[in-house]
């Protein structure tokens, strides 16, 4: 069974937060009207780019690095849930990346070394987190005691964050460093997810606290070792949801409006910088990694019920883009690539 948290992609047996599967292959570029422009007194343009996976009836994409590499889901034609890794080529060369004997498979984020980071499903339903290291090495990641495990964030120091399944399906966040396992949970919380790591061993991720498995907050963690959480909502919002953390301590994710329409969003809480980012025309967006400098990724639905992925890339510049944010001190945007 397949099963979102957003953008990200939960594979396990028995969720109830069900993906539709749907069919499409779209291709658009377009620029895009409101989204981060960090540090610039003229911000550049940027543009959504929409992809598909070849052949699939839906694309998710959840990662992204500073080279360009995209990385997330597919469902094929019979509905089966495959990881995927986009080449950043002219070409935009797929590779399809399943866990061995898997019965599904998902990658949720590459860090800059082009490891990367996901879960799976095993043939007895049980869900399982993992590491992968191109060409072919796969190392699996499972919570001690748990009784299922995803993992979502992987940073340049191959630190790890995820969260954990407890026997009567309750769900804490973790992080793993070095062989050794910390348990995150937000403070009074019932149920916590822990969604992407930085270099400065900084936690992104979401939370709630009124049933198990319903995440509406989104969280800042400073440290996974006794750091201090801070509360994360986008204004307005009934409900808030951080996928994607970079360097500079800016964030993205997802959220829900009073009509309960799901709109992406990037900004950098500790400055109170919010803004939405909604691929144009879609019927809900959610951003789900972005990148020091600026480049993002997530999914889209169309107004066909079509599921589709996208990136968003900054060009030079040329014209004004409404919004943007001022980026605290610290060290530059890293140069990088768009994936196309």
């Amino acid at each position: 069974m397949t099963c979102k948290f957003g953008s990200t992609i939960i594979l396990m047996k028995g969720c109830n937060n069900m993906t539709k599967a749907v069919l499409a292959i779209l291709v658009a570029a377009v620029l895009l009207p409101a989204v981060l422009a960090l540090g610039q007194e003229k911000p550049p343009s940027y543009t959504f780019t929409s992809f598909d996976f070849p052949g699939a009836i839906s694309t998710e994409s959840v990662g992204i690095n500073t080279a360009g590499f995209l990385v997330g889901a597919y469902s094929d034609a019979a509905g089966v849930v495959h990881g995927f890794e986009r080449m950043p080529t002219g070409t935009g060369t797929f590779e399809t990346i399943d866990y061995p004997g898997a019965v599904s498979t998902a990658l949720t984020r590459i860090n800059d070394a082009n490891q990367a980071v996901g879960s799976f499903v095993d043939a007895s339903g049980i869900s399982h987190g993992f590491l992968f290291i191109s060409p072919n090495q796969f190392t699996q990641i499972d919570y001690p005691r748990a009784a299922q495990t995803q993992v979502y964030g992987i940073n340049n120091s191959q630190q790890i964050v995820g969260l954990w399944y407890d026997a009567n399906g309750n769900t804490s966040g973790f992080s793993l460093l070095k062989k050794t396992f910390t348990d995150l949970v937000f403070p009074g919380s019932v149920s916590t997810v822990a969604s992407d790591v930085n270099l400065a061993g900084e936690v992104s991720g979401s939370w709630g606290n009124t049933i198990v498995n319903d995440q509406a907050h989104g969280f800042l963690l400073t440290s996974a070792i006794k750091g201090k959480y801070s509360d994360v909502d986008f204004p307005g919002a009934e409900k808030t949801l951080i996928y994607g953390l970079n360097d500079l301590n800016q964030v993205v994710g997802a959220y829900v409006d009073a009509a309960g329409v799901t709109h992406g969003w990037a900004g950098q809480p500790s400055t109170k910088q919010f803004l939405t980012v909604d691929f144009p025309g879609s019927t809900g967006s959610d951003v789900a990694g972005i990148t020091n400098n600026d480049n993002l990724t997530g999914t889209y639905t169309d107004s066909l019920g079509m599921t589709h992925g996208f990136w968003v890339c900054k060009k030079p510049p040329n014209t004004q883009v409404p919004g943007r944010l001022v980026r605290d001190a610290g060290p530059p945007p890293a140069k990088g690539h768009c994936p196309g």
